[in-house]
């Protein structure tokens, strides 16, 4: 158990080590508040039992003591949370990087399965969920352990029992927050199942309500989803009983201990050892140190969560990246290839064990417009997907090469069926990566897909803000836009999956002969539904695929 939780939370402790310092310093604040604390109660109490007693002594020693005391506590526990949260917060900034720059590596065929909604709240919750690894768990458990060793010292000056007493309540409330978090751990693991399970029916419901009630399933599936909110309240609550019955029993572990400091410092003021007024120091000071002992199962209520937090991610970092090498991954080519031929020979593409495409034998010639039609769900889109190396080798049949032997996905530009559109402004959407263009450049593609003159309308040209928080476009415009995009990669492999999506017939012939015409030199590979004889545009068309 103890080495499975360790291998887990390790890589997470490790980035630590990078701010030391600032660890050591949030930890003796923490300690020193912890200590302050108890000094200030315990001084108290001599103090005030002094002065009833009447005994004779300088009260100002003592008085500055309390102020010492209360200022210092209060001061540490300022610059300790500062610190400490500001500490978590530069965790969770490298924590973040690090997992997305791990995330980046993912194969692309593996991005394909990912709801990106979904995978970006479950990283989103269990980062935030390693919060608690600082704060709630291994500082309390460090300051609970030094505390209990410093008072253990000091109480050892008065009585070896006391020292032994303190000892058993540290090692006894220790066990019970030990065994808190064993069993959270459990009830955490099944909570994020459910909860899982809750968040995809929900949402499911919610997509499909309409046709949920036509088919009168609506009530059923209600009570369904209804029924694992009610399994995920009932995980909840028995991880708040398990807590509050550990709490209950380490209260009664650190009430014990203080009756027994009591009655021993009783004894001992008896035998005329210590004043009265030590004796309600010693007791105090054990009051103190139950405050620290109550907060510890508090704290490691969260281990479960924390734990269950830190294998979610390390299965994303390491189970994403175990996929299958790619058939059209090749090293990086040093420079840019000016022209490509694509050939592909008894290639067959695999998808739940039935063949979407069969032994397929063709060609794609530099400066010529391949054209691929057919109907929906016929594998026009899965072509192109594993020309771009979004599917995994076992998929695949059959052998694609190029000439020269370039890696396809650094060599090519590629236009999904998807309208992706940033809210940013038209350059950005244009130039995601900003690199150093020249302005014209911008302007020459946006002129190939007729849009210069709507883009140079607009307030700030390029550096209008488009999307859903700035100037509304039409879906035309918008498709015609990532073309746009497409163009300005500048790459001599073109892939296009129904690029003329939402485009008046009219402006599709001119501008796809526009397109042809400005670049010679590309391999055009173009998917769509619409034969090129019903466009009937001026270009060198080369292979027809109809699927």
């Amino acid at each position: 158990m103890i080495k499975r939780d360790w291998r887990l939370l390790n890589p997470w402790l490790k980035q630590l080590s990078s701010y030391r310092s600032q660890l050591v310093i949030g930890i003796a604040l923490a300690l020193a508040t912890a200590l302050f604390g108890i000094g200030l109660l315990s001084l108290s109490g001599w103090f005030i039992t002094a002065a009833a007693l009447y005994v004779g002594f300088d009260i100002y020693t003592p008085g500055g003591g309390i102020r010492f005391f209360a200022v210092a506590r209060t001061v540490s526990r300022y610059f300790e949370r500062l610190l400490n949260h500001d500490l978590v917060l530069k965790l969770q900034a490298s924590w973040r990087v690090a997992l997305f720059r791990l995330l980046q590596k993912i194969p692309l065929h593996k991005t394909l399965r990912f709801r990106v909604s979904d995978t970006v709240q479950q990283l989103t919750r269990n980062l935030n969920a390693m919060d608690n690894l600082l704060i709630r768990l291994v500082m309390p458990a460090l300051v609970f352990i030094l505390a209990s060793l410093l008072l253990l010292v000091f109480w050892s000056f008065y009585n070896t029992w006391l020292s032994l007493v303190l000892l058993s309540g540290a090692l006894a409330t220790g066990c019970c927050a030990w065994r808190l978090a064993v069993k959270s751990r459990k009830l955490a693991v099944k909570s994020l199942r459910q909860q899982q399970r809750l968040r995809d029916n929900a949402m499911n419901f919610a997509d499909s309500v309409t046709e949920l009630s036509a088919w009168g399933c609506y009530d059923s599936q209600t009570a369904k989803v209804l029924n694992k909110s009610k399994t995920l309240e009932q995980l909840e609550i028995k991880q708040l009983q398990l807590q509050q019955r550990t709490q209950w029993i380490t209260d009664v572990i650190a009430q014990l201990v203080a009756l027994l400091v009591l009655v021993l410092a009783l004894v001992q003021f008896k035998q005329g050892q210590i004043s009265a007024a030590e004796v309600i120091m010693l007791a105090l000071s054990a009051l103190a140190w139950q405050e620290l002992a109550n907060e510890l199962p508090v704290q490691w209520a969260g281990y479960g969560n924390t734990l269950a937090a830190a294998r979610r991610l390390l299965e994303s970092k390491t189970s994403k990246q175990s996929g299958e090498p790619h058939r059209s991954e090749k090293p990086e080519s040093k420079g840019q290839a000016s022209f490509v031929t694509i050939q592909i020979k008894e290639l067959t593409v695999w998808r739940q064990q039935r063949p979407l495409l069969e032994k397929l034998n063709i060609s794609f010639k530099p400066g010529l417009v391949h054209w691929v039609e057919g109907a929906s769900g016929i594998g026009k889109s899965t072509l192109a997907e594993v020309l771009m190396g979004l599917y995994p080798d076992n998929w695949i049949q059959g052998e694609i090469t190029t000439q020269p032997d370039v890696c396809l996905r650094n060599e090519a530009s590629y236009l999904t069926q998807e309208t992706e559109i940033f809210d940013a402004s038209v350059r950005d959407n244009l130039n995601p990566k900003r690199l150093s263009l020249p302005e014209s450049k911008y302007w020459n593609v946006l002129k190939l897909v007729h849009l210069d003159e709507k883009i140079a309308s607009l307030a700030d040209r390029l550096d209008t803000r488009i999307g859903s928080r700035g100037v509304k476009l039409s879906g035309g415009q918008l498709r015609r836009l990532a073309l746009a995009r497409v163009l300005l990669q500048d790459k001599p492999v073109i892939i296009l999956d129904e690029p003329f999506a939402g485009i008046e017939r009219h402006l599709v012939k001119d501008i796809l002969e526009r397109l042809v015409a400005e670049t010679e030199d590309k391999t055009w590979i173009i998917i769509s539904h619409v034969s090129v004889d019903e466009i009937n545009a001026e270009i060198p068309v080369g292979q027809r695929l109809i699927l």
